[in-house]
């Protein structure tokens, strides 16, 4: 199966047939090609909105380096994207999820391509944007993102509805318990 076939069938909610051990290293380099390119919408968005941000306080241009932001959305997008997948896999281990970390980690990051219609959006609302109408696209997009990946790990994990759902509330509950904290 090749990548735009791949990626086409995550998008569209198909089933995603790369677990199998034989095909780990074309798991693995569609996983890295995605949240890379993740990163990359991210950091350009970034860099984007945040020199019309200092631009409009009114700091100077030597202030601003874009290739810095750029290049920092990449990292950005692997330590988010390690970060939820080893989380996501206690959480559904936990359930009896019958996934190990490494092919559960790669089929998370084939599924990344649907967050990158989010990227911008999310680095818009980091400077401070309250916009409606970008509120409503960020929603929108993170939740046809959430939906992607809820398929695809629900899928990996061989979990049924009620477990999947059960491990996706309690996760959900952390991580808010966990950002208000933080807050």
């Amino acid at each position: 199966m090749n990548y735009l076939t791949a990626m086409g069938n995550v998008l569209t909610f198909e089933p995603f047939h790369l677990n199998a051990s034989d095909r780990l290293k074309q798991l693995q380099a569609y996983s890295i090609i995605n949240v890379l390119i993740l990163g990359l919408i991210y950091g350009c968005s970034a860099a984007l909105f945040s020199q019309s941000l200092l631009a409009g306080r009114g700091l100077p241009s030597d202030a601003f380096n874009p290739v810095k932001i750029i290049v920092a959305g990449i990292p950005v997008a692997f330590f988010i994207h390690a970060g939820a997948a080893l989380f996501i896999w206690v959480f559904l281990k936990a359930l009896g999820g019958k996934s190990d970390f490494v092919t559960s980690y790669f089929c998370m990051g084939a599924a990344a391509i649907s967050l990158w219609p989010l990227a911008p959006f999310v680095a818009v609302l980091q400077l401070g944007s309250q916009s409606g109408l970008l509120l409503l696209f960020t929603g929108v997009f993170c939740l046809y993102g959430f939906a992607v990946n809820f398929l695809v790990i629900k899928q990996v994990f061989h979990l049924s509805l009620v477990r999947m759902t059960l491990a996706t509330t309690v996760s959900l509950v952390y991580i808010t318990c966990f950002l208000y904290l933080w807050v």
